[in-house]
């Protein structure tokens, strides 16, 4: 049969799972899922896992933990049992919702009872942890004790709930489908499988076949027993050789029948005859002691280094479940396949992780690694972030129209957000620079003003090389909401001016700012707010000595601290921008450990309000 169309999951609705309240995604076959630590990346992962049934790589519970419910819906159920008054209180469900598009002939039989939407061939796959106790009366009674009693005690409002318990213990799972929510055939549910290399995998153990909890022996187990006639065929020549054998074994197998006549006695079921044999002829003992060696010198897998091996289990995986056509259904997801390998190995990683001619899986992977980020299909990589409380998610080229125009964005960003711009997805505050000098800068100016590093203040500096801000804006723009702030020449004096006032009449809003400098250049505006103190003036100049000492002589450097001429000094280092920046950093970096009370440096008043809104501080 042809197998052209693909059947994947389109869409995961979640709500009250982990950190979770209320969440969807869009998915597509193949999906790269980025953004910063604890955003949720492994509990998207976990959560497909419970709906979906497991084979030899995963094995997860259904039945849930008190932790594995979102806190605030639990927190919203006490407070409805204390404040409740004739309203029925409703026990908070975990639900999970896998939604389908695109099956085959074949797989329409597998989905035939799930179906959600039948014209848009649609199909609905679900799991529910609710409240299933038969004595909710009761329970609510209990409550109203406690309540009852604890106000008694004096115990405020508030801190009430804390006493009353959520009844986990009553709760239980079920996986329901279609529209209607009827219960899923186990049957039909087992021929959807799902592949899942957690974070945490340990190739090294995992590679050995050595018991039946191993990926290695779980992989060769699910081979059919007649993939493995010619192995068992010699395993039981090998075990009648070592029984038959004369030599070596048939001294000691006498010797030790001797000393078994002096020190045990034979009795009517047991004699004391040995012999020896090659372990178990059992298929499944057989397996076990098959192991894995990788590389020219064919060493065992424990002489290799964690990155080798992890690339190693990978394989072994993809390559199972790549040969296997049987099945109808299968999403694999890898999670940080980067762990424990070199940029280099990211990179290669990344651009063949793809099987172009595999029709029937879906392939997800979440990944805190910049290389692998910036090397995958920008159509393909989805970022989850908060809005405010909320987790939401946003394609990277979600909005780019079709135009000529949005185009040459795309071609931009594809070419741009490399390992070091792709940083952008893993923050909550980003600020766009336009050069090496502000990149080197903004960092040193943040602390030098808060005593904080900016990765305290989960912030990124973006170096867009030049002054294609909108090309990055529009990403946030078009939904990746997150705190930005553009700083950037006024360029007063050339032909551009109004292209910093035309982006910021484009793109500010309350969640994007365009902060332009007051002189026409970053630099001028350092030279320009610090001239008109003599200390000011006299740490800059030291500063420009160290760059052109023979250019600043004793001369000029008396008349640039008697009155510092802006022109003049930005002359000097117009050139050396980066080497100023350098060495202005150096020099606050050095003023921050002396640990003085006031400091000498000012900031330019534009970079200052940047920063005060990235922090939060409310300037008005």
């Amino acid at each position: 049969m042809q197998r052209g169309t693909n059947m994947y999951i389109s869409k995961v609705v979640i709500k009250n799972y982990r950190n979770y309240e209320e969440f969807s995604i869009e998915l597509k076959p193949f999906v790269t899922v980025i953004g910063e630590n604890n955003i949720g990346k492994s509990n998207l992962l976990e959560a497909i896992s419970l709906v979906l049934s497991h084979d030899f790589s995963v094995y997860k519970k259904r039945k849930l933990e008190i932790g594995d419910f979102n806190y605030h819906c639990i927190d919203k159920f006490k407070n409805s049992i204390i404040e409740r008054e004739d309203s029925e209180i409703i026990f908070p469900e975990v639900r999970i919702d896998l939604y389908f598009l695109d099956p085959d002939e074949e797989q329409e039989a597998v989905i035939n009872d799930c179906w959600y939407d039948f014209n848009k061939k649609e199909a609905r796959i679900s799991y529910v942890y609710s409240f299933k106790g038969r004595k909710k009366d009761e329970l609510l009674k209990q409550y109203d004790l406690i309540i009852v009693q604890k106000q008694s005690e004096g115990i405020d409002i508030d801190k009430i709930k804390n006493y009353i318990d959520f009844p986990i213990e009553e709760y239980d799972y079920a996986v329901v489908c279609g529209c209607d929510d009827k219960p899923m055939d186990n049957y039909w549910l087992k021929l959807m499988k799902m592949e899942y290399l957690d974070a945490l995998r340990d190739a090294k153990i995992d590679l050995n076949s050595n018991n039946s909890n191993k990926l290695l022996y779980r992989i060769l187990r699910d081979r059919e027993n007649d993939d493995y006639v010619a192995i068992k065929k010699k395993m039981v020549e090998l075990d009648e050789t070592i029984k038959s054998d004369k030599m070596v074994l048939d001294s000691l197998r006498k010797n030790i029948g001797h000393y078994l006549k002096k020190l045990s006695m034979e009795t009517e079921t047991s004699s004391n005859k040995i012999n020896f044999e090659f372990s178990s002829l059992e298929l499944s003992e057989i397996l076990k002691k098959i192991g894995i060696q990788y590389g020219d010198e064919a060493v065992s897998i424990e002489r290799n280094g964690l990155g080798r091996n992890n690339l190693l289990y990978m394989a072994v995986v993809l390559a199972h479940l790549y040969e296997k056509q049987s099945n109808y259904f299968r999403i694999i997801a890898i999670e940080e396949p980067e762990a424990h390998l070199c940029p280099l190995l990211q990179k290669h990683l990344a651009k063949n992780l793809v099987d172009e001619n595999n029709n029937r899986r879906q392939i997800i992977i979440t990944t805190h690694s910049t290389h692998i980020a910036s090397y995958l299909n920008l159509e393909n990589i989805v970022v989850l972030f908060k809005n405010r409380d909320k987790v939401e998610s946003h394609y990277l080229l979600d909005g780019f129209g079709d135009s000529a125009k949005e185009k040459r964005s795309i071609n931009y960003l594809k070419k741009w957000l490399n390992a070091t711009n792709s940083s952008m997805f893993y923050t909550r505050n980003i600020i766009f620079v336009e050069g090496i000098a502000e990149q080197i800068l903004i960092p040193v100016f943040f602390e030098y003003k808060y005593g904080k590093t900016i990765e305290k203040a989960n912030c990124q500096v973006i170096n867009v090389n030049g002054v294609a801000f909108e090309h990055f804006l529009k990403i946030v723009k078009n939904g990746y909401f997150v705190k930005t702030v553009v700083i950037t020449d006024s360029d007063s004096d050339k032909a551009t001016s109004n292209r910093a006032i035309d982006l910021k009449s484009t793109y500010d809003s309350d969640q994007v700012k365009v902060f332009m400098s007051e002189q026409t250049t970053f630099e001028k505006d350092i030279f320009s707010c610090n001239s008109a103190k003599k200390k000011n003036r006299e740490f800059l100049v030291d500063i420009i000595k160290k760059i052109r000492p023979k250019k600043c002589n004793e001369s000029f450097c008396d008349k640039q601290i008697e009155k510092l001429d802006v022109e003049v000094m930005f002359e000097c280092i117009e050139d050396f921008k980066s080497d100023f920046a350098f060495d202005l950093s150096d020099a606050l970096i050095n003023e921050m450990k002396e640990n003085t009370k006031v400091r000498k440096f000012v900031i330019p008043n534009y970079i200052s309000n940047a920063l005060d809104f990235i922090e939060g501080v409310d300037t008005k």
